[in-house]
């Protein structure tokens, strides 16, 4: 149908024009990142079509997460220019997710599938980062056990790194018990994260890296070219960058 070619438009304007309304009327918070679910959910089905075969889920995992975690932390930051800036941001996700999906479906070129799975790699270290910094703040405001970190966040790096298998073609069967494991080690070490006195914005970022190592080594596994010479790299880049992080911080 003609009005799927729109799509890609009208997810990414939805989600701004809510946005905005969030800022005019906090209090309907909640109403507003529900609607915009929908509306994603809705424009998946519609350019998935008889196609997906119930892997419109897996489809729906990146834009429905970055959404809702970076609408959530800009409910956690203070500064206008921030939030507009967070607000855009996520209108370009969906403009350029929902663009490459179409044509996945529409012409199922080789070049938009590469296209998705770099869109999915950047959105998804930035869904575990503003996702972080949120469940990282909340101790600020309620009292939130160590143990809600790790059960909220196991469930969310599990469907993270199990939206890549659509696109490569990967049966569930066979990806899910390392997926599963990776989950685990990744929701114990948000845990462990979240006891630290560290500024709520650096355990996130350290967690969004090591999140980004544990994908590059599921990739380089799906691609068949997990060797010590192509996992030494991401390994030591992520170790650098949080050994950085961790000798520049400020402990509170």
């Amino acid at each position: 149908m003609k009005y799927r070619r729109l799509i890609p438009l009208i997810i990414p304007l939805s989600a701004w024009l809510l946005s905005q309304i969030f800022l005019i009327f906090p209090k309907i918070f909640l109403i507003i990142i529900s609607l915009e679910v929908l509306i994603i959910i809705w424009g998946i089905r519609k350019l998935a079509g008889v196609k997906s075969k119930g892997a419109w889920l897996a489809y729906s995992v990146a834009p429905i997460f970055f959404f809702l975690s970076v609408s959530s932390y800009t409910a956690i930051i203070v500064s206008r220019w921030e939030t507009q800036v967070a607000f855009l941001l996520t209108a370009w996700f969906l403009f350029s997710y929902f663009k490459n999906l179409y044509y996945y479906f529409h012409d199922g070129a080789p070049e938009y599938t590469a296209k998705l799975d770099n869109i999915l790699v950047s959105g998804s270290f930035l869904t575990v980062f503003a996702s972080a910094a949120v469940l990282f703040h909340l101790p600020a405001f309620i009292n939130w056990p160590v143990i809600a970190v790790v059960l909220v966040f196991l469930p969310i790096f599990f469907l993270l790194l199990l939206q890549f298998l659509p696109f490569k073609k990967i049966k569930f069967s066979s990806a899910a018990p390392i997926i599963a494991i990776c989950a685990v080690m990744l929701a114990e070490l948000a845990g462990a994260l979240a006891m630290l006195p560290l500024n709520f914005k650096i355990l996130a970022l350290i967690l969004a890296i090591v999140y980004y190592f544990f994908l590059s080594v599921l990739r380089l596994h799906w691609q068949e070219k997990l060797t010590r010479r192509f996992a030494k790299y991401p390994l030591g880049l992520s170790a650098i960058i949080i050994l950085l992080l961790l000798l520049t911080a400020v402990w509170l």
